[in-house]
């Protein structure tokens, strides 16, 4: 009996080529994913707000929302139920809250009866990773839930950031 060899290429293009069950392109788009999350911001008074003065405490609240007609859980790889990022332009990471933070490597579920919304809160000073002021300018920034399931990252929020009264007088 004779053995044939397939070369590793081959062989290679026919596993890559295969369906497989569960495929990305068998599967249906989510129409309407169970979760919504949104993003807002609040200035040091309280207020909702895209715009802020140097310097100025922001405030990021992530709030997340059971769209479904029933309960929904979520399950978390640790006990980190939120984030906030915080990119100059589109790509370039100048900031994100977990950064530097310790979580219990516990799963962590999270129950939302239908229609519940749940909202978490942190609030930003305006530095960099290092510690370092971030310049006036335009910036974006995203609250999420860390699954990945549909609905769980909030679309980027623009804001800008103005020199303050200070820095202003000085040029």
């Amino acid at each position: 009996m004779r053995r044939v060899r397939a070369a590793p290429g081959v062989l290679l293009s026919f596993l890559l080529a295969a369906p497989t069950a569960g495929c990305a392109g068998d599967e249906e788009p989510v129409a309407k994913p169970d979760f919504e999350t949104q993003l807002v911001l609040k200035n040091a008074s309280g207020k909702e707000s895209n715009e802020f003065r140097s310097g100025e405490p922001i405030t990021l609240v992530v709030t997340i929302r059971n769209r479904a007609d029933e309960a929904r859980a979520l399950t978390l790889p640790s006990s980190q139920t939120h984030d906030c990022l915080v990119y100059a332009g589109k790509d370039v990471e100048v900031w994100r809250w977990s950064s530097g933070r310790m979580f219990a490597q516990v799963i962590t579920e999270l129950t939302f009866a239908r229609g519940e919304a749940r909202s978490f809160t942190v609030t930003w000073d305006q530095t960099d990773r290092k510690g370092v002021p971030v310049l006036p300018g335009e910036y974006q920034a995203v609250g999420l839930v860390p699954v990945r399931a549909p609905g769980s990252r909030s679309g980027p929020v623009i804001f800008t950031i103005r020199p303050s009264a200070a820095n202003r007088s000085d040029r």
